[in-house]
């Protein structure tokens, strides 16, 4: 009795540890608010990379790019691999998740992106 209980106690635990860490790590579609916008600015360092600064950045932004849902995108790179893209619809936090943790963490050899902020703006 006491070990079909230890067992079934086991049991219950192990599910319920399953079931929090499937929820946790589901890929969930955020809500679309029309005409919002985000502003997102970040920087990128390379490390002995063959290609310049400018051109590893925008590699990495549109490597990042594929992991949010089709965006109007707006993308300017500066000769120092600082670049800020503009997108509408604003991202929901699950995309704004993904995007942050694709860009900072080096998807691309010897190119690593710092996200510096992420700025919503509503509909007008």
């Amino acid at each position: 009795m006491r070990k079909s209980l230890v067992i079934l106690l086991v049991a219950v635990l192990a599910s319920v540890a399953v079931d929090t860490l499937r929820d946790r790590t589901q890929n969930r579609i955020d809500e679309v608010v029309a005409g919002s916008t985000s502003v997102v600015t970040f920087d990128v360092d390379t490390q002995r990379a063959p290609q310049p600064i400018a051109e590893s950045a925008r590699a990495l932004w549109y490597a990042c790019n594929q992991t949010i849902a089709n965006r109007l995108v707006v993308l300017h790179i500066g000769d120092g691999g600082n670049g800020m893209a503009t997108l509408s619809p604003a991202l929901g936090p699950h995309e704004r998740k993904r995007l942050t943790g694709c860009l900072q963490d080096a998807t691309i050899d010897r190119v690593r992106g710092d996200v510096l902020g992420i700025v919503d703006l509503p509909a007008a």
